[in-house]
């Protein structure tokens, strides 16, 4: 378990899987998470998708619930994929979602990504965590800034929904720069 002041991380449970279900078929959310609002999974999906996770078998993504710390309540789910086309494993990708409303816009967000690094970097030795959203996410985008990550790149073009593409932005924070600025991300 990843622990802060206002959110753990915890291992997914296959009681989770009703409400991973009910979020990632929530069009608004999944705007926001994956690019994909009109995009609808089955539970038998879900359940395939997350079951290494459930069991502990994966050692390449390492997926969370987000629990708010004073209730103990799942408020949305997060993690880090690990790049396997290298022989080490040198770089991954994170993500997050605060799936319930409430919970949005409350620095739980900032303290997700924090832990998501913190393991990333500290625990895993990664030597570069990449970050991946649409470019009209500004929210995802101003927390990845927030948090140290510079824009690599944008694919124009490389997601479609709303009846028209829109590009993706790549970000990338590397050890170093996390180390330098981990003061800075404390206050």
């Amino acid at each position: 378990m990843l622990t802060g002041t206002l959110v753990a991380l915890r291992a997914f449970e296959r009681d989770d899987m009703k409400l991973l279900h009910e979020w990632q078929n929530d069009e608004e959310l999944m705007r926001l998470a994956r690019s994909f609002p009109d995009h609808t999974i089955s539970m038998e999906a879900v359940l395939a998708r997350y079951d290494k996770a459930v069991k502990g078998e994966s050692f390449a993504d390492r997926d969370y619930i987000i629990q708010e710390k004073s209730s103990g309540k799942p408020i949305g789910w997060g993690g880090i994929s690990i790049h396997q086309w290298t022989r080490r494993a040198t770089a991954g990708d994170i993500g997050l979602a605060i799936a319930e409303k409430a919970y949005r816009a409350k620095g739980l967000g900032t303290e997700v990504v924090g832990l998501l690094l913190r393991e990333a970097f500290e625990q895993l030795n990664l030597h570069r965590v990449g970050w991946w959203t649409y470019a009209e996410n500004e929210g995802s985008l101003a927390l990845a800034r927030k948090m140290g990550f510079r824009e690599e790149g944008r694919v124009r073009d490389s997601v479609f929904f709303d009846n028209r593409y829109h590009d993706s932005v790549v970000l990338g924070l590397l050890k170093d720069d996390y180390e330098r600025s981990k003061p800075e991300r404390s206050r």
